[in-house]
């Protein structure tokens, strides 16, 4: 009995704890080239993108109706407002856990963003632009949600510009980062750059009893983060013609089918974590 209490005061210890510890980047990228300056004529501004995150699994009956409402509000938006991203994470593992014979979705980079971000009770569901939207008090929203969650963050405007370059040689991707700020920023600010791939064909768990479908193609799936998934820290000034350059490489595995790849870059408030700008190029 002493033993069970203890074991219980100890598990109430930890989630009763608040601040989550830093994750550690094992595998940073080769960083070629990292540049700041200051322009003295800042650029216009850029119109704000925003951020879907569907939170999703293969054993899931109703995330395939969340990934096609993530794609119908996709298709009604122009080419650069909206930017998906599928994470597939090892949190609710009823939903989650992969199909025997079928490749595993599931990566530690959704995980770190999906246990930095609050995990939900259940699935679907997923974050828009990671804010906490009154009168929730938490970061994930029902896909039913979606749409009008998007159309009011789209109202938004954002202080940063992005830009991404590309240059492939046969697997070998150098990627630049392209940071203007247009107006004095007083919050710290982070950068994520993620991989994410399309047309994956796998095993689903399909909606209304209709059982499981073997040639199920999912879309978006977070494949890979640059640094920490959570966000890296920029940590220069942030005043207006502040402009961040930074270069990576990158060599695509033999699984990924870069035709269907995608690198994403988000910037964040490092104060709230909520999504500032975002922007996504094809690596076609």
């Amino acid at each position: 009995m002493k033993k069970h209490l203890f074991v219980t005061i100890l598990a109430l210890a930890f989630l009763g704890c608040e601040e989550v510890p830093p994750y550690i980047d094992f595998n940073p990228p080769v960083k070629t080239k990292d540049t700041t300056y200051i322009l003295t004529t800042p650029p216009a501004a850029q119109h704000k993108a925003v951020l879907l995150e569907d939170i999703t699994g293969v054993r899931c009956n109703n995330c395939p109706k969340a990934a096609q409402r993530a794609k119908d509000i996709l298709s009604a938006k122009t080419e650069d407002s909206v930017v998906l991203i599928g994470l597939y994470t090892t949190h609710l593992e009823n939903f989650t856990k992969p199909w025997d014979g079928f490749e595993n979705l599931t990566t530690n980079y959704s995980f770190q963003i999906v246990d930095f971000l609050g995990t939900p009770p259940g699935l679907p569901t997923g974050y828009v632009d990671r804010a906490i939207i009154l009168p929730q008090t938490v970061r994930f929203n029902s896909y039913t949600t979606w749409a009008n969650l998007v159309n009011n963050r789209l109202k938004l405007s954002s202080p940063v510009n992005i830009s991404l370059n590309k240059t492939l040689n046969g697997r070998e991707l150098k990627l630049e980062m392209n940071l203007t700020y247009t107006q004095n920023v007083s919050n710290n600010h982070q950068y994520s750059l993620y991989i994410t791939e399309d047309n994956i064909v796998g095993k689903q768990t399909m909606p209304d009893g209709a059982g499981e479908k073997d040639d199920y193609v999912h879309n978006h799936v977070l494949r890979y983060a640059f640094g920490l998934a959570a966000g890296n820290n920029i940590n220069e000034s942030l005043v207006a013609g502040r402009v961040i350059i930074k270069e990576l490489d990158y060599t695509f595995p033999a699984n990924f089918k870069i035709e269907d790849c995608h690198v994403v870059c988000v910037v964040t408030d490092a104060t709230t974590n909520e999504v500032v700008n975002v922007r996504e190029i094809s690596l076609k």
